[in-house]
């Protein structure tokens, strides 16, 4: 079986009643198998068969990768393989998949099966998929939700909590170097403006780890304002901060 590459290496040898031992096949290939006569055989079904060593080792891409191979059977192809992302953003219990994923066109026969099964293999519960950034002047998503009703989430980065709603504000997880940098200065007592809040990424920093007095966020796209006034209250330093909504050109401390 091995030689005919026709084990599932995904399982465990396993005793069955009988004083008899169940080899995991790969269903697929089943139309491939040939034992001789004095070897007594049948299939039977595992509800719950036991994972083997390797695949508790697996990577959560590997194990995408084998789910939605069980699901596609005799459909699977390189084609498809190649389409399925590698990488990913997570934010809480909600993934985002990458514009390119899952853009062929086979995968659209399945449905939300597709979404469901991606879900449930890399240990989330709601899933969303990134489009092109809108050129509206405030970079607002296309981000599409893919399974699941509620679209806000919630990040940690650097012991600080960031909420927001993955349909309507980006989240930049490439800059943490310089979150961090901002996070270390001794900014006790100082006052601070931040001129593009966004939803918080340096104003938050200030004011959880560099202990500024106070901070001027000025920001003009009203959903990341929304998100900027909760992450304020979710850090507990809603008092040391003041949103200015609108253009950073135009708004002034008086406003």
């Amino acid at each position: 079986l091995e030689e005919e590459q026709l084990l599932d290496g995904r399982y465990r040898l396993q005793e069955v009643p009988g004083g008899r031992v169940a080899l995991p096949v790969l269903e697929e290939k089943l139309f491939q198998l040939r034992l001789p006569p004095e070897m007594p055989c049948e299939l039977v079904r595992i509800q719950d068969p036991v994972p083997s060593r390797a695949a508790r080792r697996q990577t959560p891409a590997q194990k995408l990768r084998d789910e939605l191979r069980r699901l596609l059977g005799e459909s699977w192809s390189e084609e498809l393989e190649r389409d399925v992302p590698r990488a990913w953003q997570r934010h809480g219990d909600l993934v985002l998949l990458s514009e390119d994923s899952f853009r062929a066109a086979p995968w659209e026969k399945l449905g939300t099966a597709l979404w469901e099964t991606v879900t449930s293999a890399l240990g989330a519960r709601r899933l969303a998929r990134r489009g092109r950034v809108l050129p509206d002047g405030m970079r607002s998503p296309s981000v599409t939700l893919l399974l699941g009703q509620d679209s806000w989430v919630e990040h940690v980065d650097n012991g600080i909590r960031y909420t927001f709603d993955v349909t309507k504000c980006m989240f930049s997880p490439g800059n943490i170097t310089e979150k961090l940098r901002v996070a270390s200065l001794p900014c006790s007592g100082e006052v601070l403006v931040d001129l593009y809040a966004g939803i918080g990424y340096f104003t938050l920093p200030y004011l959880v780890h560099a202990a500024a007095a106070f901070a001027h966020a000025c920001e003009w796209n009203g959903h990341a304002v929304e998100a900027l006034r909760r992450n304020l209250a979710l850090n507990g330093v809603q008092d040391r901060c003041r949103i200015h909504h609108g253009d950073s050109r135009q708004v002034s401390s008086a406003d």
